[in-house]
């Protein structure tokens, strides 16, 4: 009777087993796809991330011997400084190895970027990845196929260098005035208000001519409401964009003919700060004070913090209602 008992018991713990198995999130409405899924890794066997790419950096897709086929699926990238491509194989005994077809000269290579020379093959589904940091052209070929014309090339682009760039607002019937902002070393600091809505103008400068296909926010609280490209001159117009910050706006893919790419320009904002210093303090009310009925100039329109063409009482006491803030380090 034990004996019969104890069968019994196996038997029901299979049937269980069986049911999860076959009901279980990997199992169930899955069909033979799931046994013909794909894991991608990095060159590091790290599992690569379902995630967009930033403004900034972003991924180009190259297929390694797409349905057989001996080729790269495009066989030309065009890309910037920062950017990487990622190569997916669609078939296998292939490599990614660089050099001028077809000799190796160990700048980047599959598996991973190590002994290019040995050309070692992966297989379907494999991925590898490799940054570019540096302009230039860069070539690459199969080890196994370059005979046979299964090369491709990767074109790194460096951005248009931004001659300068300013934080725009007029001052009602005083004029416009421009805060600058520094694209290298401690940034500029935008101390007047941006309204009801929180708004603010920033004017990049460039040496040439250039077109922009988009301007994105791409660190801080605020967003882009448009832009504009008038010939070597861009106006990015922001709103939303919260007090006590630095905020980051990216041009991206800036093309003035020679160069292309993405140029960032970082603004710190910090209502009341009319010494530009990073800080709201009693230096900063003192200054305010000293302007109050000072017709409004280049000088000291740092003080008209409401940016109403007059200094007064209410700057003066929206800086003291901002005294204690900092931009963070």
């Amino acid at each position: 009777m034990k004996r019969s008992n104890a069968v019994a018991w196996c038997i029901c713990w299979l049937v269980i087993m069986a049911g999860v198995a076959i009901f279980s999130p990997s199992g169930f409405g899955a069909g033979r796809a799931a046994t013909t899924a794909i894991t991608i890794v990095d060159q590091n066997g790290r599992i690569v991330p379902n995630a967009q790419p930033s403004a900034t950096s972003q991924i180009f897709d190259v297929t390694v011997g797409p349905n057989g086929m001996l080729q790269f699926s495009p066989s030309t990238v065009t890309i910037s400084v920062g950017d990487t491509v990622r190569w997916t194989w669609g078939s296998s005994n292939h490599s990614v190895t660089s050099g001028t077809p077809c000799t190796v000269d160990g700048q980047f290579c599959s598996p991973n970027d190590t002994n290019c020379s040995a050309g070692q093959l992966s297989n379907m589904g494999f991925v590898y990845e490799h940054t570019f940091t540096v302009a230039g052209t860069y070539s690459y070929f199969c080890h196994l196929h370059c005979s046979v014309g299964m090369t491709g090339t990767v074109n790194v682009e460096t951005a248009p260098m931004a001659q300068d760039a300013f934080s725009r607002k007029v001052h009602g019937g005083a004029g416009t005035f421009d805060v600058p902002l520094p694209l290298t070393g401690n940034v500029g600091v935008e101390c007047r208000s941006g309204g009801a809505t929180n708004d603010y103008q920033v004017i990049i400068d460039f040496a040439t001519s250039v077109t922009v296909e988009d301007a994105a926010v791409t660190s801080g609280t605020g967003s882009v409401s448009s832009f504009s490209v008038s010939g070597s001159e861009v106006t990015v117009n922001l709103t939303g964009v919260t007090n006590v910050q630095t905020i980051t706006v990216t041009l991206i893919n800036v093309n003035d003919g020679t160069h292309m790419g993405d140029v960032p320009v970082s603004m710190g904002v910090l209502i009341g700060d009319a010494n530009g210093n990073a800080s709201v303090n009693a230096s900063d009310v003192s200054l305010t004070k000293s302007q109050v009925g000072v017709v409004v100039s280049g000088s000291n329109f740092r003080e008209d913090v409401n940016a109403n063409g007059v200094i007064n009482a209410v700057d003066v006491a929206q800086v003291k209602a901002e005294v204690g803030t900092a931009l963070p380090p």
